[in-house]
């Protein structure tokens, strides 16, 4: 096939027509071997064959630089997925298999074209789990670099990773262009000998982990000031699990540095270029979990509940009356969320799982001994909390 049925027959556009290298070409300058173009034999029924090389801009030493594992890979390909099929669906309801070939992420959206290859490109929207317009390209480049081959079947073409030249200390990434008898409506991604377990792929979704969804008590959307489109967020009567827009970050502990009762996932909060969630972004976590709190009294009171039982909440009794006291540990997450706020309807909650929502009339708010006591020699139930959280 020659350059000009190339360009017509995977629709390049014009300004990427130049960077576009004929097979013909490259194998007459020794830059792929045909041992390189042979697929394994559950592939051959698949691909007719490749047509052309092109490069996306990438080397090894900048894949390496930017820390990727092989999870962050994973998480970065399901993203992408599940942010194409709720934009062309309504709903991310993606598919994820194993066969014998390894593990498929399969969408329903667009279908993916060659300018989502190239480094700078992408067209993500603010509401979208991938935002950076590189995450794709640098997951796949993880995988490939570390011998596990990269597909992207899309209506009757396929994409493969390769690094060129093969021997080379610092090769370059490269798209490999190709026909497939298949006929794809929207993206199937292969990562060809990929044996993680399945289970383990599912959990990195967050509605896709039963675990959690049996456990959910609160899922709220709501837009962000610099988005108009409304997403979910939800809390967890399950502990230490934290996810950033449906994708698993890791365990609160390990990312707040504080182990938390529940779980989150948390839509308005972006992740570090580096796919993690740096020290200065912890803020914003726990100012989106009070916004959270706020729209649900259910919710409140289950926080309220979980406070009472780390001992953060509690009823002290003396000689003329009872003091109900809040002190949080600033060393738990639910303790450490009110150095940044106190959700409105949240001291309610209080009052409500400490047994006084029958006396509510006598409570009054303090925040010394002194007003406590005050407050009991006046026929007042005072609830004692820090001045510096409310």
């Amino acid at each position: 096939m020659d350059i000009l049925e190339i360009l017509s027959n995977y629709k390049i556009p014009g300004e990427l027509s130049s960077m576009i290298i004929s097979l013909r070409k490259a194998e007459n300058d020794k830059l792929i071997s045909e041992e390189e173009l042979r697929e394994a034999q559950e592939l051959s029924n698949l691909i007719s064959g490749y047509d052309a090389l092109f490069p996306i801009g990438l080397t090894r030493d900048y894949v390496e630089r930017r820390e990727f594992d092989s999870t962050i890979s994973l998480k970065e390909l399901l993203q992408n997925a599940l942010d194409e099929q709720e934009l062309v669906g309504g709903s991310p309801e993606i598919q994820i298999e194993r066969d014998k070939s390894g593990i498929w992420i399969k969408d329903s959206g667009r279908g993916i074209n060659i300018r989502a290859f190239r480094i700078g490109g992408g067209d993500k929207e603010c509401w979208m789990r991938g935002y950076y317009g590189e995450g794709l390209k640098l997951a796949s480049s993880f995988f490939i670099l570390n011998n596990i081959p990269v597909y992207f079947f899309t209506k009757n073409i396929v994409f493969k990773f390769i690094a060129l030249p093969k021997d080379s200390i610092n090769p370059s990434i490269f798209i490999m262009m190709g026909r497939t008898n298949l006929r794809i409506n929207g993206t199937h991604i292969l990562l060809y000998g990929y044996n993680e377990e399945l289970d383990n792929v599912r959990k990195l979704i967050r509605f896709l982990n039963d675990e959690l969804n049996e456990r959910l008590l609160l899922e709220e959307r709501y837009n962000s000031e610099d988005c108009s489109k409304a997403m979910p967020s939800a809390i967890f009567d399950y502990p230490d699990q934290l996810y950033i827009r449906n994708m698993y970050v890791g365990r609160t502990s390990e990312v707040t540095k504080r182990e938390s009762l529940l779980s989150y996932d948390l839509w308005w909060v972006r992740l570090d270029v580096s796919r993690k969630i740096m020290t200065r972004l912890a803020p914003l976590i726990f100012k989106e979990v009070a916004k959270l709190l706020e729209r649900s009294e259910t919710a409140r009171k289950k926080y309220a509940e979980k406070l009472l039982e780390a001992g953060m909440l509690k009823i002290r009794r003396i000689s003329n009356g009872v003091i109900i006291e809040f002190e949080p540990i600033f060393s738990i997450f639910e303790g450490h969320l009110f150095v940044y706020a106190f959700p409105k309807g949240m001291l309610n909650a209080f009052i409500d799982v400490t047994g006084f929502s029958n006396k509510r009339e006598l409570i009054k708010k303090v925040s010394t001994e002194e007003e406590a006591l005050k407050a009991l020699n006046e026929g007042l139930i005072p609830i004692k909390i820090q001045y510096e959280t409310f």
